[in-house]
């Protein structure tokens, strides 16, 4: 059975380049957009060069407005790719992430975790 932080299969053979296109496509799919930041966050666990840059697009305003399913927005699929890619720079990057969103966004984000098996927030 998968879940929401297993590997993308579509996702793992494009190069950084091709994902960073289709995150910043706004004419595309939200959904599609999310799920290649994801991908993005969990490469920047462990490509420390990339951690920033997934950072930035995470705190983007249009990444944060944009809702995939329900409530989850593109910035919460990247801060799970980040959870996803398990390196403690990337789970203390999505902590402090997750710490600059409102109330709500948090408690979405919490609920996202915990359906796919994560206790959050982190011990």
């Amino acid at each position: 059975m998968s879940n929401l932080l297993d590997p993308d299969l579509e996702f793992q053979d494009l190069n950084l380049d091709q994902l960073r296109l289709i995150t910043a496509r706004s004419g595309g799919s939200v959904l599609r957009r999310g799920r290649a930041l994801m991908e993005l966050g969990r490469r920047a666990s462990s490509n420390t060069a990339l951690l920033q840059e997934v950072a930035d697009m995470i705190r983007a305003p249009e990444n944060t407005q944009l809702m995939t399913i329900g409530t989850t927005s593109v910035s919460q699929l990247g801060v799970a790719g980040l959870v996803a890619g398990g390196s403690e720079r990337a789970l203390t990057l999505a902590s402090e992430l997750v710490g600059e969103w409102q109330g709500d966004a948090q408690s979405d984000f919490a609920w996202l975790m915990r359906s796919s098996g994560i206790t959050w927030p982190l011990p």
